[in-house]
Protein backbone atom coordinates (compact mmCIF):
# COMPACT_ATOMS: atom_id res chain seq x y z
CA UNK A 1 0.00 0.00 0.00
CA UNK A 2 2.88 2.35 0.78
CA UNK A 3 4.49 1.65 -2.62
CA UNK A 4 1.23 2.47 -4.40
CA UNK A 5 0.97 5.76 -2.49
CA UNK A 6 4.54 6.71 -3.42
CA UNK A 7 3.94 5.85 -7.09
CA UNK A 8 0.79 7.97 -7.20
CA UNK A 9 2.58 10.82 -5.45
CA UNK A 10 5.46 10.68 -7.95
CA UNK A 11 3.04 10.58 -10.89
CA UNK A 12 1.26 13.66 -9.54
CA UNK A 13 4.54 15.51 -9.06
CA UNK A 14 5.60 14.57 -12.59
CA UNK A 15 2.34 15.91 -14.04
CA UNK A 16 2.65 19.12 -12.00
CA UNK A 17 6.20 19.67 -13.27
CA UNK A 18 5.14 18.97 -16.85
CA UNK A 19 2.15 21.31 -16.62
CA UNK A 20 4.19 24.14 -15.11
CA UNK A 21 6.91 23.85 -17.76
CA UNK A 22 9.65 22.81 -15.35
CA UNK A 23 10.57 19.79 -17.48
CA UNK A 24 10.22 21.34 -20.93
CA UNK A 25 7.64 23.07 -23.07
CA UNK A 26 4.17 23.10 -21.57
CA UNK A 27 1.74 20.93 -23.57
CA UNK A 28 -0.58 23.86 -24.35
CA UNK A 29 2.36 25.98 -25.55
CA UNK A 30 3.69 23.35 -27.91
CA UNK A 31 3.72 24.65 -31.47
CA UNK A 32 3.50 28.31 -30.46
CA UNK A 33 6.19 30.71 -31.54
CA UNK A 34 6.62 33.11 -28.63
CA UNK A 35 9.17 35.19 -30.54
CA UNK A 36 6.45 36.47 -32.87
CA UNK A 37 4.78 38.41 -30.06
CA UNK A 38 7.83 40.63 -29.69
CA UNK A 39 8.09 41.16 -33.46
CA UNK A 40 4.66 42.75 -33.94
CA UNK A 41 4.87 46.31 -35.14
CA UNK A 42 2.09 48.79 -34.34
CA UNK A 43 -0.16 46.20 -32.74
CA UNK A 44 -2.15 49.06 -31.21
CA UNK A 45 -2.95 50.48 -34.64
CA UNK A 46 -5.15 47.53 -35.55
CA UNK A 47 -8.85 48.32 -35.42
CA UNK A 48 -11.73 45.88 -35.61
CA UNK A 49 -14.93 46.82 -37.38
CA UNK A 50 -18.21 44.95 -37.12
CA UNK A 51 -19.26 42.86 -40.09
CA UNK A 52 -22.09 44.29 -42.16
CA UNK A 53 -25.09 41.98 -42.32
CA UNK A 54 -27.23 42.02 -45.48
Amino acid sequence: MRVLFILILLANLWMLALGQGWIGVRPEDEGRDTRRFSQELNAGAVTLVPRKTP
